[in-house]
Protein backbone atom coordinates (compact mmCIF):
# COMPACT_ATOMS: atom_id res chain seq x y z
CA UNK A 1 0.00 0.00 0.00
CA UNK A 2 0.86 3.17 -0.73
CA UNK A 3 -1.52 4.84 1.92
CA UNK A 4 1.52 6.19 3.78
CA UNK A 5 4.57 6.09 1.38
CA UNK A 6 5.61 9.94 1.69
CA UNK A 7 5.69 10.15 5.66
CA UNK A 8 6.51 13.97 6.77
CA UNK A 9 9.29 14.37 9.41
CA UNK A 10 9.59 17.17 11.16
CA UNK A 11 10.91 19.71 8.34
CA UNK A 12 8.66 20.32 5.92
CA UNK A 13 9.01 19.63 2.53
CA UNK A 14 11.21 16.70 3.85
CA UNK A 15 9.79 12.81 4.10
CA UNK A 16 10.63 9.38 3.85
CA UNK A 17 9.61 7.20 1.85
CA UNK A 18 8.42 3.51 2.07
CA UNK A 19 9.38 0.17 -0.06
CA UNK A 20 6.27 0.57 -2.23
CA UNK A 21 7.21 4.00 -3.28
CA UNK A 22 10.62 2.72 -4.04
CA UNK A 23 9.09 0.38 -6.27
CA UNK A 24 7.08 2.59 -8.29
CA UNK A 25 10.43 5.30 -8.60
CA UNK A 26 12.81 2.13 -9.58
CA UNK A 27 9.95 1.80 -12.49
CA UNK A 28 9.97 4.85 -13.77
CA UNK A 29 13.63 4.74 -13.63
CA UNK A 30 13.96 2.17 -15.84
CA UNK A 31 11.11 3.02 -17.95
CA UNK A 32 13.16 6.50 -19.06
CA UNK A 33 16.75 4.63 -19.04
CA UNK A 34 15.10 2.32 -21.60
CA UNK A 35 13.86 5.13 -24.14
CA UNK A 36 16.83 7.10 -23.68
CA UNK A 37 19.00 4.04 -24.90
CA UNK A 38 18.90 4.36 -28.25
CA UNK A 39 20.82 7.54 -28.50
CA UNK A 40 23.61 5.86 -27.03
CA UNK A 41 23.07 7.59 -23.52
CA UNK A 42 25.97 7.67 -21.62
CA UNK A 43 25.22 7.43 -17.95
CA UNK A 44 26.77 8.91 -15.09
CA UNK A 45 25.83 8.70 -10.93
CA UNK A 46 26.57 12.04 -9.61
CA UNK A 47 26.99 13.35 -5.84
CA UNK A 48 24.34 15.07 -4.05
CA UNK A 49 27.12 18.44 -3.64
CA UNK A 50 28.33 20.51 -6.00
CA UNK A 51 31.50 22.90 -6.22
CA UNK A 52 29.99 26.59 -4.77
CA UNK A 53 32.12 28.54 -6.71
CA UNK A 54 30.52 26.28 -10.03
CA UNK A 55 26.93 27.48 -9.12
CA UNK A 56 28.80 31.27 -8.86
CA UNK A 57 30.19 30.74 -11.80
CA UNK A 58 26.61 30.04 -13.46
CA UNK A 59 24.86 32.61 -12.19
CA UNK A 60 22.67 30.44 -10.02
CA UNK A 61 23.60 32.58 -6.47
CA UNK A 62 22.37 35.56 -8.70
CA UNK A 63 18.96 33.87 -9.85
CA UNK A 64 18.18 31.48 -7.31
CA UNK A 65 19.25 32.85 -4.05
CA UNK A 66 16.65 31.97 -2.19
CA UNK A 67 16.06 28.32 -3.17
CA UNK A 68 20.02 27.74 -2.61
CA UNK A 69 21.10 25.37 0.53
CA UNK A 70 24.47 26.25 1.68
CA UNK A 71 26.82 23.67 3.60
CA UNK A 72 28.43 24.88 6.48
CA UNK A 73 31.31 23.23 9.20
CA UNK A 74 33.04 24.49 11.96
CA UNK A 75 36.87 24.97 11.01
CA UNK A 76 38.36 25.74 14.03
CA UNK A 77 40.71 23.81 16.55
CA UNK A 78 39.52 21.64 19.73
CA UNK A 79 40.54 24.35 22.08
CA UNK A 80 38.37 26.94 19.80
CA UNK A 81 35.29 24.54 20.24
CA UNK A 82 35.55 24.04 24.14
CA UNK A 83 35.20 27.91 24.34
CA UNK A 84 32.30 27.21 21.81
CA UNK A 85 30.61 24.83 24.15
CA UNK A 86 31.27 26.22 27.28
CA UNK A 87 29.20 29.47 26.12
CA UNK A 88 26.90 26.90 25.23
CA UNK A 89 26.23 25.84 28.82
CA UNK A 90 26.68 28.83 30.55
CA UNK A 91 24.31 31.42 28.60
CA UNK A 92 22.49 29.42 25.56
CA UNK A 93 24.88 30.65 22.70
CA UNK A 94 23.88 28.87 19.63
CA UNK A 95 26.44 25.77 18.25
CA UNK A 96 26.15 27.78 14.82
CA UNK A 97 27.58 30.42 15.37
CA UNK A 98 31.13 30.03 14.11
CA UNK A 99 30.10 27.73 11.39
CA UNK A 100 31.63 28.78 8.04
CA UNK A 101 31.07 28.00 4.25
CA UNK A 102 32.42 25.22 2.88
CA UNK A 103 33.50 24.98 -1.22
CA UNK A 104 30.32 22.73 -1.69
CA UNK A 105 26.64 23.54 -1.92
CA UNK A 106 23.21 21.20 -1.81
CA UNK A 107 22.87 20.13 -5.49
CA UNK A 108 20.13 21.79 -6.89
CA UNK A 109 19.59 20.50 -10.20
CA UNK A 110 21.36 17.13 -11.89
CA UNK A 111 22.68 18.45 -15.28
CA UNK A 112 25.03 21.11 -13.62
CA UNK A 113 27.09 18.20 -12.74
CA UNK A 114 27.60 17.04 -16.49
CA UNK A 115 27.97 19.99 -18.64
CA UNK A 116 31.56 20.56 -17.03
CA UNK A 117 32.51 16.56 -18.14
CA UNK A 118 33.12 17.81 -21.78
CA UNK A 119 34.68 21.31 -20.86
CA UNK A 120 36.86 22.58 -23.88
CA UNK A 121 36.14 20.23 -26.66
CA UNK A 122 35.00 20.07 -29.57
CA UNK A 123 32.32 17.70 -30.31
CA UNK A 124 32.53 15.56 -33.59
CA UNK A 125 28.82 14.47 -32.76
CA UNK A 126 26.18 15.84 -30.30
CA UNK A 127 26.33 14.51 -26.76
CA UNK A 128 23.48 12.88 -25.06
CA UNK A 129 23.92 12.02 -21.50
CA UNK A 130 22.11 11.14 -18.34
CA UNK A 131 22.35 10.86 -14.43
CA UNK A 132 19.99 10.71 -11.72
CA UNK A 133 20.92 12.90 -8.21
CA UNK A 134 19.21 13.62 -5.01
CA UNK A 135 18.77 17.53 -5.50
CA UNK A 136 17.64 20.41 -2.46
CA UNK A 137 15.78 23.60 -3.23
CA UNK A 138 14.32 25.55 0.02
CA UNK A 139 10.84 25.67 -0.77
CA UNK A 140 9.16 27.61 0.72
CA UNK A 141 6.06 25.82 1.09
CA UNK A 142 4.81 23.08 2.66
CA UNK A 143 2.18 22.21 0.22
CA UNK A 144 2.22 18.22 -1.31
CA UNK A 145 4.74 17.78 -4.11
CA UNK A 146 7.14 20.99 -2.90
CA UNK A 147 9.96 18.92 -1.53
CA UNK A 148 12.95 20.74 -0.40
CA UNK A 149 14.51 17.35 -1.29
CA UNK A 150 13.92 15.19 -4.19
CA UNK A 151 15.55 12.74 -7.37
CA UNK A 152 15.82 14.63 -10.25
CA UNK A 153 16.31 12.13 -13.59
CA UNK A 154 17.48 14.47 -16.45
CA UNK A 155 18.51 13.70 -20.16
CA UNK A 156 21.29 16.39 -21.48
CA UNK A 157 21.89 16.86 -25.06
CA UNK A 158 24.92 19.45 -26.70
CA UNK A 159 25.03 19.28 -29.66
CA UNK A 160 24.58 22.14 -32.66
CA UNK A 161 21.81 24.84 -32.89
CA UNK A 162 20.17 22.51 -35.59
CA UNK A 163 20.30 19.38 -33.59
CA UNK A 164 19.16 20.57 -29.89
CA UNK A 165 16.33 22.26 -30.30
CA UNK A 166 14.58 19.28 -32.45
CA UNK A 167 16.19 16.96 -30.00
CA UNK A 168 14.31 19.14 -27.21
CA UNK A 169 11.37 19.07 -29.26
CA UNK A 170 10.89 15.39 -29.34
CA UNK A 171 11.56 14.85 -25.71
CA UNK A 172 8.51 16.79 -24.90
CA UNK A 173 6.79 14.68 -27.23
CA UNK A 174 7.96 11.73 -25.81
CA UNK A 175 7.32 12.31 -22.19
CA UNK A 176 3.68 13.08 -22.64
CA UNK A 177 3.31 10.20 -24.97
CA UNK A 178 4.68 8.42 -21.96
CA UNK A 179 2.55 10.11 -19.23
CA UNK A 180 -0.61 9.37 -21.50
CA UNK A 181 0.71 5.89 -21.48
CA UNK A 182 1.11 6.10 -17.82
CA UNK A 183 -2.84 7.32 -17.48
CA UNK A 184 -1.93 10.64 -16.15
CA UNK A 185 -4.06 13.59 -17.80
CA UNK A 186 -0.73 16.41 -18.23
CA UNK A 187 -1.07 19.92 -19.83
CA UNK A 188 1.78 21.09 -21.42
CA UNK A 189 2.40 24.89 -20.71
CA UNK A 190 5.42 27.54 -21.62
CA UNK A 191 6.98 28.40 -18.56
CA UNK A 192 10.03 30.15 -16.76
CA UNK A 193 12.59 29.41 -13.88
CA UNK A 194 11.37 30.84 -10.64
CA UNK A 195 13.71 33.28 -10.98
CA UNK A 196 14.26 35.88 -7.45
CA UNK A 197 15.06 39.45 -7.57
CA UNK A 198 15.91 41.43 -10.23
CA UNK A 199 16.64 38.16 -12.41
CA UNK A 200 12.86 37.90 -12.48
CA UNK A 201 12.69 41.26 -14.24
CA UNK A 202 15.24 40.64 -16.21
CA UNK A 203 15.43 36.61 -17.42
CA UNK A 204 11.77 35.15 -16.68
CA UNK A 205 10.09 37.51 -19.91
CA UNK A 206 12.36 36.70 -22.46
CA UNK A 207 12.62 32.77 -21.32
CA UNK A 208 9.25 32.97 -21.91
CA UNK A 209 8.86 34.78 -25.30
CA UNK A 210 11.30 32.35 -27.02
CA UNK A 211 9.56 29.33 -25.50
CA UNK A 212 13.00 27.91 -24.12
CA UNK A 213 11.19 26.28 -21.10
CA UNK A 214 7.80 23.49 -21.47
CA UNK A 215 6.68 21.97 -18.92
CA UNK A 216 4.26 19.08 -18.44
CA UNK A 217 1.89 19.38 -15.72
CA UNK A 218 -0.24 17.36 -13.44
CA UNK A 219 -2.78 17.02 -10.75
CA UNK A 220 -0.75 15.73 -7.68
CA UNK A 221 -4.10 15.23 -5.70
CA UNK A 222 -3.81 18.73 -4.03
CA UNK A 223 -6.87 19.96 -7.02
CA UNK A 224 -3.60 22.38 -8.37
CA UNK A 225 -1.60 21.29 -11.27
CA UNK A 226 2.70 21.04 -10.55
CA UNK A 227 5.14 20.35 -12.90
CA UNK A 228 6.33 16.53 -12.98
CA UNK A 229 8.81 16.60 -15.98
CA UNK A 230 9.94 20.28 -18.20
CA UNK A 231 12.20 20.13 -21.21
CA UNK A 232 14.35 22.97 -21.41
CA UNK A 233 16.36 24.52 -24.26
CA UNK A 234 19.64 26.94 -23.05
CA UNK A 235 20.77 27.86 -26.29
CA UNK A 236 24.76 28.77 -26.19
CA UNK A 237 24.40 29.78 -22.11
CA UNK A 238 26.54 26.41 -21.28
CA UNK A 239 28.36 25.65 -24.10
CA UNK A 240 29.81 29.48 -23.80
CA UNK A 241 30.66 28.77 -20.29
CA UNK A 242 32.75 25.62 -20.38
CA UNK A 243 33.67 25.97 -23.84
CA UNK A 244 32.39 23.58 -25.42
CA UNK A 245 32.25 23.69 -29.38
CA UNK A 246 30.49 21.37 -32.28
CA UNK A 247 32.54 22.45 -35.12
CA UNK A 248 33.37 25.97 -35.33
CA UNK A 249 30.52 27.23 -33.24
CA UNK A 250 29.94 27.69 -29.47
CA UNK A 251 27.41 24.53 -28.67
CA UNK A 252 23.98 24.28 -27.63
CA UNK A 253 22.02 22.67 -25.09
CA UNK A 254 18.71 21.12 -23.68
CA UNK A 255 17.86 18.94 -21.32
CA UNK A 256 14.69 16.66 -20.72
CA UNK A 257 14.34 16.73 -16.81
CA UNK A 258 11.88 14.37 -14.39
CA UNK A 259 10.80 14.64 -10.86
CA UNK A 260 10.63 11.35 -10.11
CA UNK A 261 8.70 11.69 -6.29
CA UNK A 262 6.23 14.04 -8.10
CA UNK A 263 5.43 11.23 -10.72
CA UNK A 264 4.69 9.05 -8.41
CA UNK A 265 2.29 11.25 -6.56
CA UNK A 266 0.53 12.05 -9.51
CA UNK A 267 0.20 8.29 -10.20
CA UNK A 268 -1.59 8.07 -6.71
CA UNK A 269 -3.60 10.92 -7.26
CA UNK A 270 -5.04 9.33 -10.51
CA UNK A 271 -5.38 5.29 -9.91
CA UNK A 272 -5.15 5.35 -6.26
CA UNK A 273 -3.02 3.87 -3.19
CA UNK A 274 -2.81 0.49 -3.98
CA UNK A 275 -0.20 -0.32 -7.23
CA UNK A 276 -1.91 -3.84 -7.17
CA UNK A 277 -4.41 -2.49 -8.37
CA UNK A 278 -3.65 0.02 -10.73
CA UNK A 279 -4.60 -0.41 -14.53
CA UNK A 280 -2.26 -3.58 -15.79
CA UNK A 281 -1.14 -1.29 -18.68
CA UNK A 282 0.72 1.00 -15.87
CA UNK A 283 1.62 -1.68 -13.91
CA UNK A 284 3.00 -3.45 -17.51
CA UNK A 285 4.88 -0.32 -17.96
CA UNK A 286 6.75 0.24 -14.86
CA UNK A 287 7.38 -3.50 -14.67
CA UNK A 288 5.60 -4.09 -11.34
CA UNK A 289 4.16 -7.07 -12.30
CA UNK A 290 0.03 -8.61 -11.82
CA UNK A 291 -2.80 -8.03 -13.86
CA UNK A 292 -4.21 -4.67 -12.27
CA UNK A 293 -7.71 -3.92 -12.99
Amino acid sequence: MLAASLIPTEVPGVGVLNSAFEAVVDGLRSSILGFAEPEDTQAFHVPPVISRALLERLGYVDAFPNLLGTLHTFVGDNRRWRAVQAARLADGAPWHSEQTISDVVALPATCYHLYPLVAHQTLAQPVTMTAEASCYRHEGSSELGRLRSFRMREVVRIGGPDDVPAWRDEWLTRARTWFDGLGLKTSVEVATDPFFGDAARMMAPPQRQEELKWELRADLGTGQAQAIASANYHKDHFGGLFDIRTGGDVAHTACAAFGLERIVLALIAAHGESPERWPASVRGALGLGGTGR
